[in-house]
């Protein structure tokens, strides 16, 4: 017999599961052009590229493995807000590090089959963001309108006719408020 066997044999309160825990999404903004935004479509929506925060890495190898899935270099990534989802059909919160960082070089390409790659318009990129999930547009477009400043805020996630929808639980705040000669354009 297995340990976990023999614990759950042994233990009738323990479970083969895990608990739920916390998770830390990290979402990168690549700016092209002063007025287009790397997008990605899914088949969970559009999305800016992100990951979740699982490997032994810094951030910054984070930030750099993300651009080079798709085959491009960025500037100097700043982090631009932290917000939480809680949700309300699962006990967890998730942390969300949004990031921008403008395009250097290299040709844009999709790092999986399952995703189509595009350099957007901002205002198009809003758009196809709150018809994913609202909070997608209200985050990216708060980071991208008011680049000096790190934002923090929360949201509800909820489903709504087989939708995943949003709702501001703590109206966006200001963290820090960085010297206009450090903000890039």
């Amino acid at each position: 017999m297995s340990l976990t066997g023999f614990l759950a044999f042994s233990n009738p309160g323990y479970s083969q599961e895990p608990p739920p825990v916390n998770q830390t999404v990290i979402r990168l903004t690549i700016i092209k052009d002063t007025d287009k935004i790397l997008m990605r479509k899914t088949p969970y929506g559009w999305m800016t590229p992100s990951v979740y925060y699982k490997e032994r890495q810094t951030i910054r190898e984070v930030l750099d493995s993300i651009s080079e899935s798709y085959g491009i270099t960025i500037s100097e990534p700043f982090l631009k807000g932290l917000f939480t989802y809680k949700y309300e059909f699962k006990p967890t919160a998730d942390m969300r590090q949004l990031y921008t960082a403008h395009y250097e070089s290299g040709t844009l390409k999709s790092p999986s089959e399952n995703e189509e790659v595009f350099w957007m318009p901002v205002k198009e990129a809003l758009e196809k963001l709150e018809n994913t999930v609202p909070s997608l547009k209200q985050m990216t477009r708060q980071t991208i309108e008011f680049p000096e400043i790190l934002w923090g805020g929360s949201f509800i996630l909820f489903r709504e006719n087989n939708k995943l929808n949003s709702r501001i639980e703590e109206d966006f705040y200001t963290l820090t408020i960085r010297p206009v000669k450090d903000v890039q354009h």
